[in-house]
């Protein structure tokens, strides 16, 4: 969706961008920049995440900061990972099999940068990975799997909701350039649109019904990913092709990603997605 651009020009300074140039005024020059096509772009990004409808499922919601952010920055991989308020950790979403794992990874070791941005509420990185570096003086263990996957540098981002952290976001570079910390600032305001369209949808919210809310989109993700089974087997393509062809035909049908999935991992929806049908 494009934004009136009004409310785009507004939305600029929030996002740090400088005004350098100069153009003429009613009382004569003043500084500015010409926003780029990527800045239009990332404020157009973060509007729409903000103002999501009302029946935007959660788990959609989650998946759109994850395509929004592998879209908008110079990483090769993104994710998210929540806590919830007995320090339990589950991934959500993986943008490819290589996130997920390294995600899966840090939570069975307990270690990682993601767990890490999640716990102290605070933004992580860009951390170097390889022998001798940062990340594996400080997460020796995660590290390891880190350089059997090629990673060369992880950051993170907290995700915030009525002042409470629920998690983090997991952004990944396989190779440099790694992300610059305005990158990051980019990265956090993605994010925290995303929380403010999550509160749109579910007001008024307190702890307990965040919680619900998670645990939902935790139970829908274990369904996404038996979809992704099932339309992996049945026309012989990688999971990451998969997801990507269940969340196309999602957003064809305007249907939430959830309900697309229990039907295909029962053996039913479309045609086109069930060709014995």
């Amino acid at each position: 969706m494009t934004w009136p651009p009004y409310e785009v020009t507004a939305l600029l300074p929030h996002l740090g961008i400088v005004s350098t140039a100069t153009e003429a005024g009613p009382i004569g020059r003043r500084p500015t920049m010409p926003a780029t096509e990527r800045e239009v772009r990332v404020a157009e990004a973060v509007l729409g995440l903000a103002r999501r409808a009302a029946d935007v499922d959660v788990l959609d919601l989650l998946y759109d900061l994850t395509d929004q952010v592998l879209a908008m920055l110079a990483v090769q991989g993104t994710g998210i990972t929540i806590v919830d308020t007995r320090g339990s950790v589950r991934h959500v979403t993986a943008s490819d099999e290589c996130c997920r794992y390294l995600e899966e990874i840090q939570i069975e070791l307990g270690e990682g940068p993601c767990l890490d941005s999640a716990r102290s509420n605070s933004l992580l990185g860009p951390v170097a990975f390889g022998d001798g570096s940062p990340g594996a003086t400080r997460w020796p263990r995660f590290a390891a799997h880190t350089r059997a996957e090629g990673v060369v540098a992880i950051s993170a981002v907290p995700l915030r909701v009525s002042g409470t952290t629920i998690g983090a976001l997991n952004l990944i570079n396989t190779r440099p350039p790694v992300i610059t910390s305005l990158d990051l600032d980019v990265a956090q305001a993605l994010a925290s649109a995303a929380t403010a369209g999550f509160l749109n949808q579910h007001r008024p919210l307190d702890q307990e019904e965040l919680v619900d809310q998670l645990r939902e989109a935790l139970n829908n993700r274990i369904t996404i990913e038996q979809a992704k089974g099932v339309l992996s087997e049945r026309f012989h393509i990688s999971v990451d092709e998969a997801f990507a062809l269940l969340r196309g035909h999602a957003r064809t049908l305007r249907l939430p990603l959830k309900d697309l999935a229990i039907e295909l991992a029962k053996g039913r929806g479309p045609s086109e997605l069930n060709p014995a049908r």
